[in-house]
């Protein structure tokens, strides 16, 4: 005879329960292990091994059920359980599966909470994977409580008349939009960038450790149920030689861009007032999507990726909120990836980060000398009209990516890197060398040459041009601009652009009205891409792809293949 779900509740109930005071209520925040949650996920199954309809609902989303079933959340207790009261106070929901249910939801393209909460109700299944009971799901509320409980970070007491990050967003906030973006451009100092004073200010501040905030939450809950499963699952194998990508995205807003007016000037007749307006977005800006060439009213935000294995790995996202300008975000971004690897304390090695003209300041190759990291970055388009065909007393005429050129003006041949010195040596782009009858020489190719003559005949390879890399990192990169090795790498940035469509696919744009639920949502979203990749590549390996527990206790029996990322 079937359980009836009281029973089933009760029985569940006795392996997860958190311990009790004298009144009935929690001791400590309830936390479900993982072994505990697989018992769970076993019992409901196997009570609901008959019903139909579950069946059917499992069979649809077998591998979504596969991949959250498999992903372990115990290395999160220790990030979740600060958020909260050490006493319990207020009875609150498992940490562990509010945030199992919202990377579920994520996983499912859910964007809103409040449908999500109606999905868990209507489908027993979901709430089970989730790790709740079918008939005591939490509500829009609770989701609610408990993203804003990272966004504040460790619990404290409030003190009195204080205002939490997560009750500031929730206002509404007077704002001047266009007066913003002009304040903007004029806190820019003549001669001395933003870019330039933020680095400074990061290697001065490079032993310091992050700031126990939201961010840091994310951050550590990325590293801990994202990146080190893969890493133990060798997908990321090439740890001491890492190139890293960045690249920046725009976030649209949930908030509207209008505002309402906080005077009377249009019913006065004056509708081009300059008054502020009341927003529900702190941050939100007019940004240009330069991927989809439209404007959106959102927040910029930045990452970083690995393309190891022909997959993209997530590894940092970075979202202050507004309109900021990817030459600070990634610096910044960058320097916080550093101290994550340094404080998780993780066998990493940056060797080469990655990213776009946006990328062209003399602040990053300053930043990224200091720290031991060569940039490969191409020049931005204005900044080629500054450089073509230079010419001054004992320097080489350069074209437009910093090539120097032969006295006949064409592009000379990149013969060598001296990593000590620091200098790229380029020669006679007509000259190669040769060997002959055991002999070394080389050999004049009067067609490569311009002028058809041997302007140094008396050199080997000459003439040569001697570039030194440390004196303008911008023009003279370690990686030349002309080389294939520089190629290879420029083409692992389209690792950052398919990560931008990932986010894109799990329907959070729009879904938030500021900036922090925002990040929160592309943190979950970053989680979850780690496991689906780490279910991809499982599955190769196994034709009856899925979790075990869920095959045993359903009652589908065809071959799973993995569903394209």
């Amino acid at each position: 005879m079937m359980e009836t779900t009281a029973t089933i509740t009760e029985r569940v109930g006795e392996t997860e329960a958190p311990a009790k005071d004298a009144a009935g209520k929690p001791k400590s925040v309830p936390t479900m292990s993982h072994d505990q949650y697989q018992r769970h996920v076993e019992k409901w199954l196997d009570h609901y091994k008959d019903d139909d309809a579950f069946q059917r609902t499992l069979d649809r989303h077998f591998k979504e059920a596969s991949i959250i079933t498999e992903l372990d959340l115990d290395r999160a207790i220790p990030i979740l359980k600060p958020l909260y009261c050490p006493t319990g106070q207020g009875q609150p929901r498992d940490a562990v599966c509010m945030l199992r249910s919202l990377l579920l939801m994520t996983l499912l393209k859910e964007s809103s909470i409040t449908k999500w909460v109606e999905r868990t109700r209507e489908k027993p299944l979901l709430a089970i994977l989730a790790g709740f009971d079918p008939e005591d799901v939490p509500g829009i509320g609770t989701y609610y409580d408990f993203i804003n409980k990272i966004i504040d970070g460790p619990y404290r007491k409030k003190l009195d008349g204080e205002i939490r990050r997560s009750e500031y967003n929730a206002r509404r906030h007077e704002r001047h939009l266009k007066k913003e973006r002009e304040d903007k451009k004029a806190l820019r100092e003549a001669g001395r960038t933003a870019s330039q004073k933020l680095a400074d200010k990061l290697l001065a501040e490079a032993d310091q450790p992050r700031k126990d905030d939201f961010r840091k939450i994310l951050e550590d809950l990325l590293v801990l149920i994202g990146i080190i499963p893969t890493i133990e699952a060798g997908l990321i194998d090439d740890l001491q030689n890492l190139v890293v990508t960045g690249d920046g995205s725009i976030l649209r807003s949930g908030a509207s861009p209008n505002g309402k007016p906080t005077c009377t000037c249009r019913k006065d007749g004056l509708p081009d007032c300059e008054h502020p307006k009341s927003y529900t977005s702190p941050t939100a800006q007019w940004c240009f999507d330069a991927a989809h060439g439209v404007f959106k009213f959102g927040d910029r935000y930045y990452h970083l990726v690995i393309t190891q294995n022909n997959h993209d790995f997530p590894v940092h996202t970075l979202m202050p909120g507004g309109n900021i300008s990817d030459h600070t975000l990634s610096l910044e971004s960058f320097d916080r990836f550093l101290k994550v690897i340094k404080e998780h304390g993780l066998d990493i090695q940056i060797d080469i980060f990655c990213g776009d003209g946006h990328h062209d300041t003399n602040a990053h190759y300053h930043y990224f000398q200091e720290k031991g990291v060569v940039p490969v970055i191409p020049l931005q388009e204005k900044s080629k009209a500054t450089y073509p065909h230079l010419s001054a007393d004992g320097l080489p005429r350069l074209d437009e990516d910093g090539v120097p050129l032969c006295p006949g003006g064409c592009r000379m041949r990149h013969h060598q890197y001296n990593k000590k010195r620091k200098t790229h040596v380029y020669a006679c782009p007509a000259k190669r060398p040769r060997r002959k009858h055991g002999k070394y020489g080389y050999s004049f190719n009067e067609d490569l040459c311009p002028l058809k003559q041997n302007c140094e005949p008396d050199s080997s390879l000459g003439p040569f041009a001697y570039i030194r890399s440390a004196e303008n990192p911008r023009l003279f990169p370690p990686v030349p601009r002309d080389s294939q090795r520089y190629q290879d790498i420029m083409n692992l940035r389209s690792g950052s652009e398919r990560v931008n469509a990932v986010i894109d696919a799990y329907n959070i744009e729009g879904a938030s009205r500021n900036a922090d639920r925002g990040l929160v949502r592309i943190f979950f979203a970053n989680i979850v891409q780690h496991a689906v990749i780490r279910y991809n590549e499982a599955s190769k390996s196994d034709n009856d792809s899925g979790n075990p527990l869920l095959k045993r206790c359903s009652r589908r029996s065809a071959v799973f293949s993995p569903a394209p990322q």
